[in-house]
């Protein structure tokens, strides 16, 4: 079976059919063309394009008169570090981004997917923080739309753009 857009999200509604999981790991839902299978043997392949370029947990994918066939994030090993002041985060983000590791935010916290090197750095850096288990479902990302600035006319300080169309 091929899916080519997701429409719908478990979590907005009440489904009473059997329920199919695809158990990804965290960086797979953000893969455009992939090939899975489900936890009673269905074969899956993704080719999203256009608006639907992420899979999120709960996604229903497939829907007929017995089940439905929905996305779920695995929980990985994390750092969690507690946002404390403005300075401080400020801080950590730039290392993060500087290692071009992958941010995610629940609740007054900032998720890193565990690793090493970081966990040196924040001990060296004398920075608090606790390992966990936690699903990974809301990444930060500055990424825009290919016509974003296109249509931008001017700067966020009022400054015309000449960006040819």
């Amino acid at each position: 079976m091929i899916i080519t857009e997701i429409t719908r999200n478990i979590k907005n509604e009440v489904v009473n059919k059997r329920c199919d999981l695809l158990m990804i790991e965290w960086y797979e839902s953000t893969k455009r063309i992939q090939r899975l299978r489900t936890e009673e043997g269905m074969d899956i392949a993704f080719k999203l394009l256009g608006n639907t370029s992420q899979l999120h947990d709960g996604d229903i994918l497939y829907e007929d008169a017995d089940k439905i066939v929905v996305i779920a994030i695995r929980a990985c090993d994390v750092i969690c570090i507690e946002m404390l002041n403005f300075l401080e985060i400020a801080f950590i983000s730039c290392e993060i981004g500087n290692k071009h590791l992958p941010l995610f935010v629940e609740g007054n916290e900032l998720l890193i997917p565990f690793e090493r090197t970081m966990q040196t750095w924040l001990d060296k850096q004398d920075v608090s923080y606790t390992l966990a288990s936690r699903q990974l479902l809301r990444q930060l990302n500055a990424h825009v739309d290919a016509n974003y600035h296109r249509r931008l006319k001017s700067s966020t300080k009022g400054i015309p753009l000449f960006i040819k169309a």
